[in-house]
């Protein structure tokens, strides 16, 4: 491997952003007026506001305005019992069943308040009992369909424009297909559907059971639909439908949607209150992460701090800036803490041939760098973006993975939070895929070609704070992993006690998408010594592989750990390459150029054989 440049980062900047050098001043001597490396701190000059800036900042001022009151308005809706009152004189002359019914009625008129106030007002210690009351399972599903259905854009005696709804599915075909699919049609006659089928969804129960009322009942022909074409259909035909499916929802659903995803949050809030089981393994936890306040995500963007190369895509040179994050709706939004380091994220986002990204702010010292991921389309991980090269027209031609693919995966914590965070926000699509190529691509370096990547590398003039601050070789870079250019046998596959993961420590579990296997989980395990995280993956045939290994070492400033593993063998994927399948890929099970290793390879590893074991328990 290759030696690393040294850093050509100052510590200091200038008045106009631009690096430079300070000069030293000798103790007791004054500097000089006209000294032009005088450097002055811009914080304190008298800036004009950025009308653009402050016109995002107001819109998500009044988002989370209007979230909490929502918010606040579930929580007053099902605090209703407790509020109510009886004076003793009412008691008086009244039975069981009559004070039961003045009780009824007037919490009846306090969940009709909640609903029809302005600007509802919840304490502390209201918010805390509701949410203690969801996590021990008080408040449940039926529950919140029944608070949706008393919730509408329309006045109660308005009849819904059910004409003006349909014409808006029915200018995409694939809504229509989703909602034949709802109202019961099939392949044959699935074209016939019309407005007629909207009022029978969205006023009763059907007769097989489904109630689409509400987001509630509809989530389950979500999640049936997308798994039923996941497999069959191709990653943008699949994307496709995701965002047709979510704007048929916020056609259908309108003001209804936006409660429940706020119920969605709530639910997810009230996670972290759920009891502990006690038993003689640990269970697998839940990533925890918070949402930002709109004033903590202003201050985090104006301390911000890019550092890449401009973008030729479409023949203009454009440099990435806050300015234009802000005006596409990517400032940070939640937080994390890994190792103490902490970690905000954007909403995700679509980048092209089906790959998604997300813009990571981590404040440092010297401000909050921006740095990028993205996650890949075959495993469904997520990866720091180091550098890329370029195609003739100035896009994205290759995205460069640094010293190995292990040393620029990102850790299981975010890996896990960034999954919530789409299956709560789903992945946003932006006007152009020129637009997000651009901002995904502004934190990182470019080369004109992989040959003048190539020969930089080869001369050690690598550029930017990964190559200063990951270790250029893995940690067990003396572990005779891989043994000779062609794979080991499965059954002689084996690693020290002390690396091997412990699978007495389930410490996460979420779920990811992946081109190759669909929805797939992911388990996490500690090593027997402490010092790696294994992540095992396992889709819905319970055919299994190892995703990642994670040697746990310090985070730098890309959000990354500074040391990293490679396992060789170890890593193959469900899927690989033909040119490196060898004679264990399965030829009647390809994706594309990529042979099944599950039959002849990965079922026949001990250590694959044993965490099956130990789910399956």
């Amino acid at each position: 491997m290759f030696g690393r440049s040294k850093s050509e980062k100052p510590a200091t900047r200038s008045i106009d952003g631009m690096k430079g050098q300070r000069k030293k001043v000798e103790q007791g001597q004054k500097p000089k007026a006209s000294q032009p490396d005088e450097i002055l701190d811009a914080k304190v000059l008298p800036w004009k506001p950025d009308p653009a800036v402050e016109e995002a900042e107001q819109k998500a001022a009044q988002d989370k305005a209007q979230a909490e009151i929502q918010q606040n308005r579930i929580i007053s809706f099902f605090s209703a019992d407790t509020k109510v009152e009886v004076t003793p004189e009412e008691i008086v002359g009244m039975d069981s069943r009559a004070l039961k019914e003045l009780k009824r009625v007037r919490a009846n008129e306090l969940r009709r308040a909640a609903i029809e106030t302005d600007d509802p007002q919840v304490t502390r210690a209201e918010r805390e009992a509701f949410l203690q009351r969801l996590a021990d399972g008080k408040i449940t599903a039926r529950d919140e369909s029944n608070f949706l259905l008393l919730v509408c854009d329309t006045p109660k005696d308005a009849t819904p424009d059910f004409g003006k709804m349909f014409e808006q599915i029915a200018a995409d075909p694939r809504q229509t297909q989703i909602l034949a699919v709802a109202a019961g049609y099939n392949l044959a006659n699935w074209k016939a559907v019309d407005k007629s089928v909207l009022p029978k969804i969205l006023t009763v129960v059907q007769d097989d059971g489904d109630d689409y009322r509400t987001p509630v009942g509809f989530l389950r022909l979500r999640r049936h639909f997308l798994e039923g074409i996941r497999p069959r259909a191709k990653e943008q035909v699949y994307k496709a439908y995701v965002r047709s499916m979510n704007e048929l929802e916020a056609t259908l659903y309108g003001v209804r949607l936006e409660y429940f995803r706020q119920f969605e949050l709530l639910r997810h809030e009230a996670r972290k209150l759920m009891p502990i089981v006690e038993t003689t393994q640990a269970q697998p936890t839940e990533a925890q992460f918070d949402v930002l306040t709109s004033e903590r995500s202003a201050e985090l963007m104006g301390r911000a701090v890019i550092d890449g190369d401009p973008w030729q895509g479409g023949g203009l040179e454009r440099h990435l800036s806050t300015h234009a994050l802000t005006l596409a709706k990517l400032v940070p939004l939640f937080t994390l803490r890994v190792d103490g380091m902490e970690i905000c994220l954007s909403d995700i986002f679509q980048l092209p041939a089906g790959r998604a990204a997300v813009m990571a702010y981590i404040p440092a010292y010297d401000g909050v760098k921006i740095r990028t991921y993205y996650r890949t389309n075959a495993q469904g991980f997520w990866r720091y973006l180091p550098d890329y090269t370029r195609r003739a027209d100035g896009k994205i031609d290759f995205y460069c993975i640094g010293y190995g693919e292990e040393s620029v995966t990102v850790p299981m914590e975010v890996q896990a939070v960034l999954a919530q965070i789409e299956a709560i926000r789903g992945v946003r699509v932006l006007p152009s895929t020129t637009d997000s190529e651009f901002l995904a691509a502004g934190t990182a370096f470019a080369y004109d070609t992989r040959q003048d990547y190539q020969m930089q590398w080869s001369y050690g003039r690598m550029r930017g704070d990964y190559y200063q601050e990951v270790s250029a070789e893995p940690v067990n870079h003396d572990f005779d992993i891989h043994g000779s250019n062609q794979k080991k046998a499965p059954y002689t596959l084996s690693i020290d006690y002390n690396r091997s993961p412990n699978f007495e420590t389930h410490t996460i579990r979420f779920e990811i998408e992946t081109a190759d296997a669909g929805r797939v989980v992911v388990d996490g395990f500690k090593s027997y010594d402490g010092q790696y995280n294994w992540l095992f993956c396992r889709d819905s045939k319970n055919r299994a592989w190892v995703g990642q290994v994670e040697a746990i070492s310090p985070m730098t400033s890309m959000g990354i750990r500074r040391d990293w593993i490679a396992l060789g063998d170890f890593m193959t994927p469900l899927y690989e390459h033909t040119s490196q399948a060898g004679i264990y890929g399965d030829r009647n099970d390809t994706k594309g150029a990529r042979q099944c290793m599950w039959s002849n390879y990965l079922s026949n590893i001990p250590l694959i054989q044993e965490y099956l074991r130990r789910v399956q328990e």
